[in-house]
C-alpha cells in the first residue's frame, strides 16, 4: 500500500485514558501515519506520558493560543499535515488497536471514495435520560454506519476523508465555538464539491463513546447544538425548506399575538391562552405516540425527557435565529440528509401528523366554547 493518513485529534482535556491508546494505535505496514494532537486549552499542561510520545516526526502536539472551539481546532490539525487521507477522532472515544488498519484497507480497496464514516458505539443506556436521548433520535448519526451503505455526513468522532476531495474546504468559524452544525456544514460542502457523492459507511471501523455527564440530565449541550444548527440554512440554503411552526415558535408567535390583541382586541386574550395550553398538551400527546412507536415504551419519565430535549433543542435553534435578527427564518428547517427539496415546504412524520390532526380540533374547540 502506498497510503498516508493524518490522524487529527482536537482536545480540550488531553485525557490519558483516551489519548494514549490513540497515539499508540497499531500502524499498518507501508502506510505513513502521522498524529496531530491539537490542544484547545492554552492553560493545559500535557502529562509526561503524552509528552513522551510527541516526537514532532510522527506525533505532533500543538496548543492553540486561545480557546477556538473544535471546528477551528480541527482546521489547525488538518492544515499542519499533508497526507492523502485525514482521520478525525474525538478526544473521548476508545479506539480498537486495528482501527488504522481498517481505514487503510478501506482506502486501498475503495480509492475513489471521498471518505468513510466509522461507527460510534454508545454503552447501553441505564438511566431514563440516556434512554430518552436514544429514543429522541438525536444520536442517530453515531450509528449511521450500521444502518446505511452511505450517507451525506458523519460524526467527527470517527470519520476519514480524502484530502483531495476536501480541497480547501475548512470548518466554518461562523458557528459559535460551543459547537453544533459545523461538521454538518463541513461534510456537506465537501460532498457538494464532489458532485453530491455520499460518504461510504464503514461499520468495521468502530469506536466506543462514553455517555456524557455520567448519564445524568444535561440540557446545555442540546441548547447550544440548536444555536449552532440554526446557522445551517444560512450556510447551505439549498438544503433549507419551510415547515409549520414547531412548539417554541408557536408559543412565541402566540405571545406576540397576545400582546397585540391585549391592546386591540382584549376579548381574544383568553382564547389565545387556551390555545397556548392546547399547544403544550398536543406536544405531549404527539411525543408520547412517537416515543411509543420508536421504543415500545410509554414510560412517563422517558417521555418527559424526550419532550424536554426536543423543546430545549428547538428553543436553541430559535434563539440562534432571533439573536441574529433572522426573523424570516422562523419555520425554516434543514435537510441534513443532503436532500435538495424542490417543494421547500413541509415534511411529514408520525409526530407531525398527530399534531396537525389535533391542531384543527383545538381551534374548533376554542371557537365553539371560548369565542
Amino acid at each position: 500500500m502506498n497510503l498516508s493518513i493524518d490522524v487529527v485529534i482536537p482536545s480540550f482535556r488531553l485525557d490519558e485514558k483516551y489519548i494514549l491508546p490513540m497515539l499508540r494505535l497499531r500502524k499498518p505496514a507501508n502506510v505513513n501515519i502521522k498524529f496531530y494532537l491539537v490542544a484547545d486549552n492554552p492553560s493545559l499542561i500535557p502529562s509526561p506520558a503524552i509528552q513522551s510520545l510527541v516526537d514532532h516526526k510522527n506525533v505532533f502536539l500543538s496548543v492553540n493560543p486561545e480557546n477556538l472551539g473544535s471546528g477551528l481546532t480541527r482546521n489547525n490539525g488538518m492544515n499542519a499535515g499533508n497526507s492523502d487521507w485525514i482521520l478525525f477522532l474525538d478526544d473521548d472515544v476508545m479506539v480498537p488497536d486495528d482501527l488504522l488498519e481498517t481505514y487503510a484497507q478501506a482506502a486501498e480497496q475503495h480509492p475513489d471514495e471521498i471518505g468513510f464514516i466509522g461507527l460510534v458505539n454508545l454503552p447501553k443506556p441505564t438511566t431514563a435520560f440516556t434512554k430518552a436521548l436514544t429514543v429522541s433520535g438525536s444520536l442517530d448519526i453515531f450509528s449511521i454506519a450500521g444502518k446505511k451503505a452511505s450517507f451525506a455526513w458523519g460524526a467527527t468522532a470517527n470519520m476519514m476523508i480524502k484530502r483531495s476531495a476536501a480541497g480547501n474546504i475548512q470548518f466554518t468559524g461562523k458557528i459559535p465555538k460551543t459547537g453544533g452544525g459545523e461538521e454538518v456544514d463541513f461534510f456537506l460542502k465537501i460532498r457538494e464539491r464532489n458532485q453530491y457523492r455520499n460518504y461510504k459507511t464503514l461499520p468495521q471501523a468502530a469506536v466506543q463513546h462514553p455517555w456524557w455527564n455520567n448519564e445524568q440530565p444535561n440540557y446545555r449541550k442540546p441548547f447550544f447544538y440548536g444555536i449552532g444548527n440554526s446557522w445551517l440554512g444560512d450556510l447551505n440554503p439549498q438544503y433549507a425548506y419551510y415547515d409549520f411552526p414547531n412548539t417554541p415558535e408557536t408559543l412565541l408567535l402566540s405571545l406576540l399575538a397576545i400582546v397585540i390583541t391585549g391592546l386591540l382586541k382584549p376579548m381574544w386574550v383568553g382564547p389565545l391562552l387556551v390555545f397556548m395550553a392546547g399547544v403544550i398538551l398536543i406536544e405531549i400527546i404527539a411525543s408520547l405516540i412517537q416515543t411509543i412507536k420508536r421504543s415500545g415504551t410509554g414510560n412517563v419519565q422517558i417521555l418527559m425527557y424526550v419532550i424536554t430535549l426536543r423543546i430545549v433543542y428547538e428553543t436553541g435553534v430559535l434563539w440562534g435565529k432571533l439573536s441574529r435578527l433572522r426573523f424570516g427564518k422562523i419555520g425554516e428547517r434543514f435537510h441534513d440528509n443532503g436532500t435538495i427539496n424542490k417543494v421547500y415546504f413541509y415534511r411529514s412524520n408520525t409526530y407531525k401528523i398527530v399534531k396537525w390532526v389535533l391542531y384543527p380540533l383545538l381551534v374548533i374547540y376554542i371557537l365553539r366554547y371560548f369565542v
